[in-house]
């Protein structure tokens, strides 16, 4: 099987899409006025594995940034998430999540709130530019590093209180991702026969998962659960043909930005001002309010041509020229 750069990064970008519209999914039914038991059991069956992979896929492109000098490195990571991660707090904090008004308190800021994934891209990103020292001298044996820091991590969260933050444990995916990324094109050409009893562990677990917490996240377990689902979704991905919705999907993740900063203030918006009107039962509600609440991101996904300065800091190019 034949897997050159660019479907490599057509099978990311499905997987970047695919994982970003299951955190809409997920936010309308724990934060749209609503939820329905059926698809609560659905999200946990998806717990082990929609953020971690977003992290992994995220951790799989750091020997690309690292390459880069790191004022170069610094700036790119500034300018793409740092950026949006500003952006997108003032914009929810001060217009949407209380009405017109600043957020009061240090709790906001410091969490992020539903950005805190990218306080953890970013937090990853930093940990990571020390390691460029070795990953200049050591291109291929420094990365067995990130699979400790991996573990590391983990560990960290389980035994200290201190370290339990979405941001510890999901970020510990990322540099599970860095050390894979040398191995998944290998990976990727393995024998169904290896991947088939995976798939059945991985759905067992899953399954096992929605009401065992432990199997979804915060143990040694639950890390094995979703980097052995992990590895499946890998295998599988190159193999789903590209039809129309696959290309949908791809297009989708190639602005994962877009969807992740801006549906969340959607679903407040249309919560409060739209469906808090409506007399709706639990599951129709969730279901139009996910309809409705994709439809506006992705039609914001659509017009970032004419909106760049929402997830990209102004002139980044020019300020990457002059540090070069």
């Amino acid at each position: 099987m034949k897997t050159s750069n660019a479907s490599r990064m057509q099978w990311m970008d499905l997987l970047r899409g695919l994982a970003v519209i299951l955190v809409v999914i997920l936010h309308v039914n724990t934060h749209g006025g609503a939820s329905v038991q059926w698809w609560t059991d659905a999200n946990r069956h998806l717990t082990p594995f929609r953020m971690p992979l977003l992290m992994f896929l995220s951790g799989m492109l750091l020997q690309r940034s690292l390459a880069k000098p790191l004022p170069i490195y610094a700036w790119g990571k500034i300018a793409a998430i740092g950026w949006p991660l500003v952006v997108w707090l003032l914009l929810y904090g001060v217009f949407v999540r209380t009405g017109i008004s600043w957020p009061q308190g240090t709790q906001y800021w410091i969490t992020g709130d539903y950005l805190w994934f990218l306080m953890a891209l970013l937090a990853c990103y930093l940990i990571a530019s020390f390691f460029k020292p070795l990953a200049v001298r050591f291109p291929q044996t420094h990365t067995w590093l990130y699979l400790g820091v991996f573990v590391l991590m983990v560990y960290l969260y389980i035994q200290h209180e201190d370290f339990r933050t979405s941001m510890v444990w999901y970020g510990s995916f990322f540099f599970l991702g860095a050390w894979a990324g040398g191995y998944v094109q290998k990976w990727v050409k393995a024998h169904w026969l290896i991947v088939v009893p995976m798939l059945i562990a991985c759905a067992y677990f899953a399954h096992l998962g929605v009401e065992e917490r432990a199997l979804r996240v915060g143990t040694f377990e639950a890390a094995g659960v979703s980097a052995l689902g992990i590895a499946v979704i890998l295998w599988i991905a190159p193999r789903i043909p590209r039809v129309g919705p696959v290309r949908f999907v791809e297009w989708a993740g190639r602005s994962s930005i877009v969807v992740y900063v801006a549906h969340f203030p959607v679903i407040v918006l249309l919560r409060d001002y739209v469906f808090s009107r409506l007399e709706l039962g639990p599951g129709a509600h969730v279901m139009l309010l996910t309809l409705c609440t994709l439809a506006l991101t992705l039609l914001l996904v659509w017009a970032r041509p004419w909106t760049p300065w929402l997830y990209t800091a102004p002139g980044h190019q020019w300020v990457a020229a002059r540090l070069r």
